[in-house]
């Protein structure tokens, strides 16, 4: 390994932080302590877990399905589980059944109560007290999980605890790690409670509870190459099974649409994590990255294509993996119930007739790209390990290698250990990802537009931030005003208003872009400007991404772009006017 690489992973060892074995033992003894109840769904049911009915279903020919919603208020969220059931109810007679929801809450529940009131709004629902979490399990025989905002959080303890309390079938999402929580900063005493948590987690393995891991929310997501993936998380699944004795599974599939490589990283995780008794992804999540903003509906063609091969994938390889198809709506707002249920009864309706499709597939193609991404991941899974123990990281202690995670940026993690620099002498893809490149391409037709009418910078500086967790608006935007000329300052993501100012301040710049996804544009653009008011300075202040949010009244996100502009933000994906802005007097 080369010695600067070794210096600098050596520079990451966190040197402070408590013993992650003796974490792990404190929550083995307090999980022992938690009773995960048998919720009205089992009952139903008859099942020891979700998993046995998931299988069971799968014997039965039958797939399972989910759905993923985070409306506007606790209230809508309960009322939505009970429509759900009243779904399955009126559907029996055709077969079909929703038999469960992936809770998606405010961020704000992730944090601990004493930071709620620094938090910007998001257009999701907040729970407060345990009481709340069971509300979910209690309204209606459906079963309920909760990733988002839990495992990976600054208040993971207790809202570990608040779902096995409420009888979640598994806990995720461990690769939001990297996400950061506005207002909160203590590191060592959120990973600490991190490995107390898979601890937890780790006294309820007979009830078939999962650590669940998302790639595109964490360090995958800002990959080149999907063989990336596999390798990272190789790392993820050690962690978990190896060092806090944890089952572990993977769900995938906002980013990553485009069939062959999307069915060889399934069939890749099976062949690595899965065992006889479980298997090693838990759910399809539908793709987002091929659907159109205008004219949604023409967005079922490409949802129920997708639905239909993964039915197929489950019954050519005999797997039980929940399919959670996203509306036609996806793109532009957090969907409503209905919109959800059209395209889950379309799925379902597209699954009578696999068995029909099932003997025209050639599996070859899928079967040789799993092969290619289980030979190059394990690869940069072992230079991984190797790098690590070379440079001093405790490999053992489960603390110590969340923290490596952590602090590791994601674009030189990959290249450091990408097993292509060492077979060919330069980072190259060998299964490259979907986003990343439709990224670029977007890039060369927005540069193509701009240079066509003549638009150009002259060295601005421009400091250029995510107002959340997503990576890819960031990065398109650093790479279009990088190429016209300006000079940019890329600050990362999770970055707060005072943060992006004080960057700016440092920097000499009084150009701010900042990328937002998540709702919270408005928000975030009436703090920036406030905080920039009181510092007296004048700042150039752009705002792109989704840009729509939860208003008073209002039970789905709306668009929010004339009242972002009211702040004083130039709100626009339009790039030629956001330089026009810039160049402004």
């Amino acid at each position: 390994m080369d010695e600067s690489l070794r210096e600098y992973i050596k520079s990451l060892i966190p040197t402070d932080y408590p013993d992650g074995h003796a974490l792990l033992e404190e929550g083995r003894a307090l999980g022992r302590t938690i009773q995960v109840p048998r919720t009205p769904f089992l009952e139903k049911h008859g099942c020891k877990s979700y998993l046995e009915y998931r299988k069971k279903r799968l014997a039965e020919g039958k797939m399972t399905w989910q759905l993923l919603i985070g409306l506007a208020t606790l209230e809508n969220e309960i009322n939505a589980i009970k429509e759900i059931d009243a779904f399955n109810r009126r559907n029996a007679a055709n077969g079909m059944e929703i038999s469960g929801i992936q809770s998606i809450p405010s961020q704000i529940v992730g944090l601990p109560h004493e930071y709620w009131d620094q938090f910007p709004k998001q257009t999701s629902y907040e729970m407060y007290d345990p009481a709340d979490w069971k509300a979910h399990t209690q309204a209606a025989p459906l079963s309920v999980a909760w990733q988002d905002f839990h495992l990976a959080c600054p208040a993971s303890l207790q809202t570990t605890i608040n779902a096995l309390e409420a009888g979640t079938d598994r806990l995720g999402c461990f690769s939001t790690l990297i996400w950061e929580y506005t207002g909160y900063h203590d590191d060592k005493q959120r990973f600490s409670d991190m490995v107390r948590s898979l601890g937890i987690l780790s006294t309820k393995k007979d009830l078939d509870i999962d650590v669940v891991t998302y790639p595109e929310d964490g360090i995958p997501g800002y990959f080149l190459d999907v063989a990336s993936w596999v390798g990272y998380l190789m790392v993820e699944h050690y962690i978990c099974t190896e060092l806090c004795d944890t089952l572990f599974s993977v769900s995938y599939g906002g980013l990553l649409t485009e069939v062959q490589p999307r069915m060889a990283f399934a069939l890749a995780m099976h062949k690595l994590f899965s065992t006889p008794d479980h298997p090693g992804l838990v759910y399809f999540n539908g793709g987002t990255v091929d659907q159109l903003d205008h004219d949604v509906n023409c967005n079922f063609g490409t949802g129920v294509q997708e639905a239909l091969i993964q039915v197929l994938f489950n019954l050519k390889y005999n797997l039980p993996i929940i399919i959670s198809p996203v509306a036609v709506t996806e793109c532009l707002r957090t969907p409503s119930l209905e919109e959800l249920l059209d395209i889950a009864s379309a799925g379902m309706r597209a699954e009578t007739k696999a068995k029909e499709w099932l003997p025209l597939i050639d599996w070859t193609s899928i079967e040789e790209m799993s092969d290619l991404m289980i030979e190059k991941g394990t690869k940069f899974f072992e230079k991984v390990m190797r790098g690590f123990e070379e440079a001093g990281v405790d490999i053992k202690d489960p603390l110590q290698m969340i923290m490596m995670l952590k602090r590791f940026p994601p674009v030189k993690f990959e290249q450091s250990f990408h097993p292509s620099v060492d077979e060919f002498g330069y980072f190259k893809p060998y299964c490259p990802s979907q986003l990343g490149r439709q990224t670029m391409q977007m890039k060369d037709e927005i540069i193509a537009e701009l240079k066509s009418k003549g638009m150009q910078l002259n060295g601005q500086k421009i400091v250029c931030v995510s107002a959340d967790g997503h990576s890819y608006g960031l990065l398109l935007v650093d790479n279009v005003y990088t190429e016209i000329n300006a000079h940019v300052i890329n600050g990362g993501v999770d970055v707060e208003p005072a943060s992006a100012l004080d960057l700016a301040d440092e920097e000499g710049s009084n150009i701010i872009c900042i990328s937002t996804h998540c709702g919270q544009c408005l928000s975030y653009a009436q703090s920036i400007t406030e905080l920039a008011k009181r510092r007296g300075k004048k700042y150039k202040i752009m705002m792109g991404g989704m840009l729509n949010a939860l208003l008073p009244g209002s039970d789905l996100p709306v668009d929010v772009q004339d009242l972002v502009k009211e702040t004083g933000v130039c709100a626009t994906n339009d790039f030629c006017e956001q330089i026009n802005f810039i160049l402004s007097t």
